[in-house]
């Protein structure tokens, strides 16, 4: 693909050049110090070709992908894997691309992959459809679409993540809900919601039964539309479909939540939780009933609140179109190798050992996540700690999954979105906060075919 972001470029470009000079600094008062590399078992290694992997997971689940590295470094002795925890890796990896000094692999986030792509930011992978050691067979549908992009192989899935609601059982009993049947459209949804919802004598908030904003994680916000029948991305016409009819209705629904129970009464509610890897995760904690999450959010309960096992739900997230699971909000954790990468034969070949039937099942196993490859174990399915991993699996293989829009100029529309949902939030008007969203993004694809006619020495 030939379209590069202009401000984008300039933005990277400057970034790029302030980084170079500070690591020349860095190098001319540390020196450039050669660094030891050692097996699990102590031994020193000599003679290999090091392959630098960039990864995003801690704590447990970086646990687990060390494992699948710590295997690969004690299986053969032509390649080691250094590998680096690196936060913010999205932007580092495309800043450390520009300086022409990439890692060999990396972890990317499926919403990551769009840019990266437009930006000729990765190595494609063709060569392994090639050579047969992956195909269209190999991985379930919404991460192969992922990985093969504009019809290029430029990733490998590692481990995915689709949506569902969590409901708790205990809860539902004293509402005096069936706790087996959870809801199955949007409708029933509010109204579990509000015969789950307990106040305090002073009026506040106490326990609620659904909160659009739990979790408050970023890029959550934006995906209600696909829960009313939206698609936010025509990737047939390549448009966004920001102010549709499916939309208004999402994000109506969206804002009764602070219409019903005020603004600054959620705000005080919301503040009063614990950190989300803890027993005082407010889910955990039984302040809240139901909660849209993913397949890991199992590893965490099984961690933080082990006496919740058998008194907590998942199914499919209800719909206002159709039946549970009709869509699903999807992501996937993958592998690539950066553009400009000096070990790209050596990175093919670890990146043949991750996945590996047992290595692909061994990581997803200890994250609690369902496997992103059509052939699956019974080993995996039955010593899996997630007791719903069957019914993620399911999901998992839906082609109702929708991800985030493979275009160079979804951070920018993430951020334009982003804002119009906190506007909703407060209060501001649904259909002119989207009217106003969807005529900034228009007049943003507008400029950039210009800028591509340009390029090619056409007339706009």
């Amino acid at each position: 693909m030939a379209r590069l972001h202009t401000a984008f470029s300039i933005w990277l470009s400057r970034i790029t050049a302030i980084c170079v000079v500070a690591g020349g600094v860095a190098l001319l008062v540390f020196g450039d110090k050669p660094t030891i590399h050692q097996l699990p078992n102590g031994q020193v290694v000599h003679n290999r070709v090091v392959v630098s992997y960039w990864e995003n997971w801690t704590d447990f689940e970086g646990r687990a992908m060390m494992h699948v590295v710590n295997a690969f470094n004690m299986s053969q002795n032509r390649i080691y894997i250094n590998t680096v925890q690196v936060s913010d890796l999205d932007i580092k990896a495309l800043i450390a691309v520009a300086g022409h000094d990439p890692p060999d692999i990396v972890t990317l986030w499926s919403r990551d992959m769009g840019e990266y792509v437009a930006n000729r930011a990765l190595t494609p992978l063709d060569v392994l459809e090639k050579q047969g050691v992956v195909s269209r067979r190999t991985f379930v549908p919404y991460v192969w679409r992922l990985c093969k992009p504009f019809h290029h192989l430029y990733a490998l899935g590692a481990t995915p993540e689709t949506c569902a609601l969590y409901w708790n059982k205990n809860l539902f009993i004293k509402a005096g809900l069936n706790p087996d049947q959870p809801p199955q459209t949007i409708a029933q949804l509010d109204s579990m919601a509000r015969r789950l919802t307990l106040f305090n004598s002073s009026g506040g908030i106490r326990q609620i039964g659904f909160l659009p904003t739990i979790p408050d994680w970023s890029g959550w916000e934006i995906m209600w539309g696909i829960y009313f029948g939206n698609h936010l991305f025509n990737r047939r016409t390549g448009g966004y479909q920001i102010n549709t009819p499916q939309q208004r209705a999402a994000y109506r629904w969206y804002q009764s939540f602070t219409r019903r129970y005020g603004r600054a009464n959620l705000e005080k509610f919301q503040g009063g939780f614990g950190p989300f890897n803890s027993p005082l995760n407010p889910f955990m904690s039984q302040r809240v009933a139901m909660e849209i999450q993913g397949p890991y959010f199992a590893n965490f309960i099984n961690q933080n609140a082990p006496d919740m096992k058998g008194r907590y739900g998942v199914a499919p997230f209800p719909t206002s179109f159709g039946r549970p699971g009709a869509a699903v909000f999807g992501d996937c954790d993958v592998w690539a190798i950066p553009r400009g990468a000096r070990h790209v034969k050596a990175a093919l070949t670890v990146l043949k050992f991750f996945i590996k039937q047992k290595n692909i099942e061994y990581l997803c196993d200890k994250q609690c996540k369902p496997s992103p490859l059509m052939k699956v174990s019974r080993a995996f399915i039955r010593r899996n700690p997630n007791p719903f991993i069957k019914l993620f699996e399911k999901v998992t293989k839906s082609p109702n999954v929708q991800l985030a829009p493979m275009d160079i100029l979804w951070s920018r529309v993430y951020s334009e979105l982003h804002s119009c949902v906190q506007h909703i939030w407060a209060g501001h008007s649904v259909g002119r906060s989207l009217a106003r969203a969807q005529r900034v993004v228009d007049r943003w694809q507008v400029n950039l075919a210009m800028l591509n006619a340009r390029q090619r020495g056409e007339r706009p």
